[in-house]
Order: structure tokens, then C-alpha cells, then sequence
């Protein structure tokens, strides 16, 4: 194939993305690095990072990274998109396991693994692989009644769980699980399979309250403010404090006693620093990638392609609301980041590759392919 035709067959792909989606996308990191830039003093002051703006300094380099990861993963084939994530999960999986014999602990977790001077939470490299890969044996089950496609799917998501669980990390823990459990769903699987996967939940929860004394504090502060809901109660008062109009970018007071501003409470930030019209801003954008995506995703070219599109828009917009949930109190504190908002060079990366992944498998020539046959 000569470089004309390769140039060529870019310029068709990148024609064929869905341009709304893309659009979402671009004002949410917009709005992030301008809450990177609001939150960094406050960073600066509180942690060890050297320089009131170096946090925005390394927010800018993250979206730099994730941008071109969407880029290209955007023009990727539905079968490179499988290709992809089982690298992701072959790569990812040994790291994750790595991260409980040597990653640091931080608040009562292990979650990070330090590679060459960087720090990389390896959970959002494997969400989106896991959902894929979950998807690909939903869809092969669908081809082939008796390919065991639900047992696949158990072998592929129980260990990255379990692993996730023993951190701890229940916030991506609850989030994965209730992701494919969604998929399991639009899949057509037994009743029977749905409940087992709640069930594993529900006891999970219950245990992780027994065993670990932070998870405990933490559910009942939330039951009972005055125990300690100290996390969430500041983030209510933060928020309420911007009222409609906000009080201007930077001019935030309230994030100061507001533990990881730049990242699990940004919300609270946002709506502190540009009021209403952010606070109700930045649902309705996930939402409407929410209902645009899985509107697409009706003309998907193949079950694979509908599954893992469907799979990786729930996994996307539901650690957004999450973290929206979080930060008004509606459930107890979890650690979850804003995509594409918060502060995190993991997150930004595992965010990117979600949506790439989703550009990719919604492009307009494999929708047409649907269509025409």
C-alpha cells in the first residue's frame, strides 16, 4: 500500500467520527485544565509538588498523552480494538498484580506502581480491556449458542476484581462490576447470572465493611455526618458557596480544606468557582454522551461492536456519576475521579483510551456496514 492510499484511508476514517462526541469531549479536558490551573495552588500548598503551577504544568502534559492515545485509537479497526485490549489486559493484569508487592500505600491503599520515576495506576488501563474482552465472549455466545461466553467473561473479569478488592479499591471495584452486569444485561444472559453477579457485590461490600476499618469509617460517616462525614460535608459546603454565578476562577476558598480538590472533589471546585452553570454543565455533557453513544450504538456494525460500545459508554459515564454522587452526598466517599476533568495521568490515559476505543467502534463507515450488509 502506498503512502497516498495509507493517507488516504486516515482521511476516511477520521471523516467518519462521530464529531458530537468529539466536541463533549474537547470542552470537558478544556474545562479540566482550567480546574487544574484553579486547584494547583491549593495542591501546591498541601502536598510536596514544587511551584504554584506545576500541577497544571503536568495536567497539560497528561492531555497532551491522552490526545494523541484518542487519535489514534479513534482510526483503529473493530478487530485492532480487540487486538488492543488484550494487550491492555496482558500488560495491565501483571501490573496490577505487581502494584500489592510493590506499590506505596496511600490512605489505606495500594494502587499505585512506580515505573521509571512514573506513577501508573494500572485499573485504568484494564477497565477498558476488561470491557472489550467481556464483550467479545458475550458476542461470540450470541454467534454460537454453545460457546461458553459467560464462563469466559468470568475467567477474564473475577481475577482484575479480585485484585481491585485486595488493594482495596471499592470505587473501581463497584464500578466495573456494575458495568458488566449492565452488559450482561443488554447481552440477554439468564436472570440467574445477573443475581450471582449482585450477589458477589452485595457480600464483597459486606465484607470490606468487616475487614477494613477505613471503609467502615466511611460508610458511617455517611449514615451519620456528625461520626465523620467530614470529606463529603465540606464538598456540600463547597459547592453551596458558589451559588448561581460562582466566585470566579481561582477565587475559590472553601477548596483549601478540601482533600484532593484537584482530583476526587473537582466537582465541588467547579461548582464553587463558576456556580450553577457548571454544576449542571458538566452532568448534562456526560449525558449527552451518554445518550448520543448508546443511540449510535443501535446501528453498531456487529453484536461485538454494539457490546463494547455499550459497555465502555456505561464504564465512562458511570464513574462520572460516581463522582458527581460523591460530591453531593448522595453515597459514601469512593475516590473516584472526574473523567477527562480531575487531575491524574492514569485517568486521563484509561479516559482516552475509552473514548478512542468508542470513536472507533462507532465510526460511520462500520455503522453504514450494518446498514447496507
Amino acid at each position: 500500500m502506498t503512502l497516498a492510499a495509507t493517507l488516504s484511508g486516515i482521511e476516511t476514517r477520521a471523516r467518519g467520527l462521530e464529531r458530537s462526541l468529539i466536541t463533549a469531549t474537547s470542552l470537558l479536558v478544556a474545562i479540566g485544565f482550567v480546574l487544574a490551573l484553579a486547584a494547583s495552588p491549593v495542591a501546591a500548598a498541601r502536598t510536596s509538588i514544587d511551584g504554584v503551577f506545576e500541577l497544571a504544568i503536568r495536567h497539560a502534559w497528561a492531555v497532551l498523552l491522552a490526545g494523541v492515545t484518542l487519535c489514534v485509537l479513534s482510526l483503529v479497526s473493530p478487530r485492532m480494538v480487540r487486538r488492543v485490549c488484550v494487550a491492555l489486559f496482558l500488560i495491565g493484569l501483571p501490573l496490577l498484580l505487581a502494584v500489592l508487592v510493590f506499590g506505596g500505600e496511600i490512605k489505606g491503599a495500594q494502587r499505585w506502581i512506580h515505573i521509571g520515576g512514573v506513577s501508573l495506576q494500572p485499573s485504568e488501563l484494564l477497565k477498558p480491556a476488561v470491557v472489550v474482552l467481556s464483550a467479545w465472549m458475550l458476542s461470540e455466545k450470541t454467534a454460537e449458542p454453545r460457546f461458553p461466553g459467560y464462563s469466559a467473561m468470568a475467567l477474564i473479569a473475577l481475577p482484575v476484581l479480585g485484585l481491585l478488592f485486595t488493594q482495596p479499591d471499592f470505587g473501581q471495584t463497584a464500578l466495573l462490576c456494575t458495568t458488566l452486569v449492565a452488559m450482561l444485561f443488554l447481552a440477554g444472559a439468564p436472570m440467574w447470572w445477573m443475581g450471582l453477579a449482585l450477589a458477589i457485590g452485595t457480600a464483597g461490600g459486606g465484607a470490606a465493611y468487616a475487614i477494613y476499618p477505613h471503609v467502615r469509617a466511611r460508610f458511617d460517616g455517611f449514615l451519620d455526618p456528625d461520626k465523620g462525614g467530614g470529606q463529603v460535608g465540606k464538598a456540600l459546603q463547597t459547592i453551596s458557596s458558589g451559588g448561581v454565578f460562582g466566585r470566579g476562577p481561582g477565587e475559590g476558598t472553601l477548596k483549601m480544606s478540601l482533600p484532593d480538590a484537584h482530583a476526587d472533589f473537582v466537582y465541588a471546585v467547579a461548582a464553587e468557582e463558576f456556580g450553577l452553570l457548571l454544576s449542571l454543565g458538566l452532568p448534562l455533557l456526560y449525558g449527552w454522551i451518554a445518550w448520543r453513544g448508546l443511540t449510535l450504538t443501535q446501528s453498531a456494525s456487529t453484536p461485538f461492536a454494539k457490546l463494547a460500545a455499550g459497555g465502555l459508554i456505561s464504564l465512562f459515564v458511570l464513574q462520572a456519576a460516581i463522582h458527581v454522587a460523591v460530591n453531593v452526598g448522595s453515597i459514601p466517599a469512593k475516590g473516584m475521579t472526574l473523567p477527562l476533568v480531575s487531575y491524574g495521568g492514569s485517568s486521563m490515559l484509561g479516559s482516552a483510551i475509552t473514548l478512542g476505543l468508542i470513536l472507533a467502534l462507532l465510526r460511520r463507515e462500520t455503522r453504514m456496514e450494518a446498514i447496507h450488509g
